[in-house]
């Protein structure tokens, strides 16, 4: 479950980008984000070592380049670096934390369960903003889609999930590959979770879910949201692994830049 809110304070916004590469639409995608989290703010970076390349440094100065204040790394090789005060420190000053992973299992197995994860929740429930990008973006959610089966059709055991961060309960993302990968993993991640959306992002294009659970999108790729809560039939139970599954009354939204979508009351807004 997300952490628990003081009386006097709200949410910080939690963010699900696709990949963000050095080029002007992912500039613009950060300008946006970055305004909304307010005037040069200080800027966390964490990801895995084996997932630190040249793109973090793109990053970097993408970041400055849209209006950042600072930016700092956080580069984990093993558990106890999630426990490292410096870090810790540098998490408890920052306006905005950013996920990067090359696959999600690589840094939830760094992050999960430390201090680190544990100052990340509070801190959100501070008023700090979370990012994810690329396969970090399904770090932010309770239940983290790992990987899947690529195809529409969704199929028994296409869909891994594992235990997030745990800032949202509302959505499952999936940002990788071609969208029509995506949705047989969202349906099949979906039919074994009817109680969340499913969420897939286009590179260059971020889902900014804000205080009250409702999302917007910003970018100029789409969002794929796909909602079961009317959904009447699925044979997921009784399957054999590769199976295809049978699934009925789903709604899927094709959302793009200034789409809002309440996620509580599953419906689109002004």
């Amino acid at each position: 479950m997300p952490a628990k809110l003081a009386p006097d304070r709200h949410r910080g916004l939690i963010i699900a980008s696709g990949e963000l590469s050095a080029d002007e639409r992912s500039s613009q995608v950060l300008g946006r984000l970055l305004a909304l989290i307010g005037p040069q703010p200080r800027v966390v970076i964490l990801g895995a070592v084996d997932s630190v390349d040249d793109a973090d440094s793109d990053l970097e100065s993408a970041l400055y380049a849209a209006g950042a204040g600072d930016v700092r790394h956080g580069t984990l090789r093993t558990r106890g670096d999630s426990d490292e005060r410096p870090l810790l420190d540098a998490v408890e000053h920052a306006q905005l934390v950013m996920l990067l992973s090359d696959q999600p299992l690589r840094l939830s197995t760094l992050i999960g369960g430390t201090a680190l994860a544990r100052s990340i929740r509070r801190r959100n429930a501070d008023g700090m903003a979370v990012a994810g990008s690329g396969a970090g973006a399904a770090l932010l959610c309770e239940h983290m889609l790992m990987h899947g089966a690529q195809g529409a059709t969704p199929r028994s055991g296409g869909a891994n999930l594992a235990p997030g961060l745990g800032l949202t309960n509302r959505v499952v993302i999936d940002q990788g590959g071609h969208a029509s990968d995506r949705i047989g993993r969202l349906i099949a991640a979906l039919a074994l979770n009817p109680f969340a959306l499913g969420l897939g992002l286009d590179p260059s294009t971020a889902a900014v879910i804000g205080p009250d659970n409702v999302l917007e999108v910003i970018g100029a790729g789409g969002v794929t949201l796909i909602d079961p809560a009317e959904m009447a039939d699925s044979n997921v139970a009784d399957l054999a692994p590769g199976a295809p599954i049978r699934i009925t009354n789903l709604r899927l939204h094709a959302l793009t830049g200034g789409a809002r979508y309440d996620l509580d009351f599953r419906r689109t807004v002004d």
